[in-house]
């Protein structure tokens, strides 16, 4: 009668060391699920629910504004529950365990049940108390995240003291070890940046216009005056020396609202004049007693190596919409404006006297592009990936050029990968058009593969 009791207890005992070892993983779990669900929460939807009133996203911002803080009391949590769970596994499963492998004699029985209740048991708190709640929490992250906050705030509260101790004792090693001026935060790479993006415009949350939007601010500062400048020699310029009647039909044709104005050679751009003051002295004086050097305004000189974001800086310290950009040698490379700096970002802007030249859409897998297209703009425009990079060139008929051994003549073709450039004008030396044809059986191999 007294073995029979003796076996109920033993009975009742497991049981309860088994509920108490469930109780345990599943508050394991709850923090490990917390944790996942916090930092993963897209926190501009928190913030807008925030903003909204919603005081359970409120806390959630509270919780990520203190990180260090919130991922202390989680840890104490996992920790807690995880050394009492195995204590109360080691105090009697596996005492239980042992003394029944001692009935099969079975040697380091002790040893034996110890290492097979601890690796079943971290083997149920990995999958239970770690993975799934995780997995569970990536699936509704914000959903789960206002749910918990209020929980996880109140456990905070409590568990201060003990985040304090542990923080403190923590910043004293790493002080007195000399690591602690290495502990930064780590920055979003640019990369990273990127990537989100794209993911963005993949679920439909960005169109593809934002998404070049967000590249080329990322890509800003990385170029220079030159990879935004119009060359030299399509500049169109006025000569001081000549007389105003000469070239005024000139001026009107070519619809620029500000001319560069040279001295003797097209290297030694004196100034330049706007349109408008020229129109307003023709008005009060005639066109016979206009005198261009008493309209032309003062020139920006700057080097064509400058970075266009300090370009920007430069020009609008200086209130100047125009730069003559000079090469190492001090001769005129070419000019940048400040609708070349904001196109960067933004696109080509076309006003009512633009023609619209540089892209003529020819079906949806050809387009033909002008020769001194920059390279930038051809992959920003047609989402391309010529290589932006090379020193050998800056536009699209210049990586002609740098390809073939020879001058191009009519009708050439070349190709990159899934792209076929064909020369289609070529007038004084120069490749006036080129026709992009974008493969369309390699489309369709790659949207196959997707």
């Amino acid at each position: 009668m007294e073995s029979n009791d003796d076996a109920d207890a033993d009975a009742d005992s497991i049981l309860l060391q088994i509920i108490i070892i469930a109780v345990l993983t599943i508050i394991n779990a709850f923090f490990a699920m917390s944790e996942m669900a916090v930092i993963s929460a897209n926190k501009t939807k928190i913030d807008i629910l925030a903003k909204d009133g919603n005081k359970k996203a409120k806390l959630v911002q509270k919780l990520n504004d203190n990180q260090t803080n919130f991922l202390s009391t989680i840890q104490v949590g996992i920790t807690l529950a995880g050394f009492f769970s195995s204590a109360t596994a080691a105090g009697s499963i596996a005492v239980l365990l042992s003394d029944w492998l001692i009935t099969l004699n079975v040697p380091y029985a002790e040893g034996i049940a110890v290492v097979v209740i601890t690796l079943l048991l971290s083997f149920l708190t990995l999958i239970f108390g770690e993975l799934l709640p995780k997995k569970i929490a990536l699936a509704f992250p914000e959903k789960i995240s206002m749910q918990v906050a209020g929980a996880i705030n109140f456990v905070r509260v409590l568990a201060t003291p003990i985040v304090k101790l542990l923080s403190g004792t923590c910043n004293l090693i790493t002080k007195l070890i000399g690591i602690n001026k290495y502990l930064v935060e780590d920055k979003v790479s640019e990369e990273e940046i990127i990537s989100v993006v794209e993911e963005s415009v993949e679920d439909g949350t960005l169109d593809v216009e934002k998404q070049k939007m967000i590249e080329s601010v990322l890509k800003f500062n990385d170029l220079t005056a030159t990879d935004i400048m119009t060359p030299r020699i399509k500049v169109f310029m006025i000569d001081i020396e000549e007389p105003l009647n000469e070239y005024l039909n000139d001026i009107f044709e070519q619809k620029f609202t500000r001319i560069p104005v040279y001295k003797e050679t097209r290297d030694n751009i004196i100034g330049w004049i706007h349109v408008r003051d020229l129109m307003q002295e023709i008005i009060e004086k005639g066109v016979e007693n206009v005198k261009i050097d008493k309209v032309m305004r003062k020139a920006l000189y700057v080097r064509d190596m400058m970075k266009i974001n300090k370009l920007f800086q430069v020009m609008k310290d200086t209130k100047n919409q125009i730069a003559i950009l000079l090469d190492e040698f001090g001769g005129v490379s070419g000019i940048a404006t400040m609708e070349d700096i904001v196109e960067e970002v933004v696109g080509n802007i076309y006003d009512e006297y633009d023609d619209e030249k540089n892209f003529i859409r020819l079906n949806d897998n050809q387009y033909l592009v002008n020769g001194d297209t920059p390279i930038q703009e051809v992959n920003r425009d047609l989402d391309l990936e010529f290589d932006e990079e090379n020193s050998n060139y800056d536009t699209i008929g210049g990586l002609i050029l740098a390809t073939l051994d020879s001058f191009p003549k009519g009708g050439e073709v070349l190709e990159f990968d899934n792209i076929e450039l064909s020369v289609q004008k070529v007038k004084n030396q120069k490749i006036e058009t080129i026709k992009i044809t974008i493969n369309e059986k390699v489309i369709e191999d790659l949207e196959e593969i997707e």
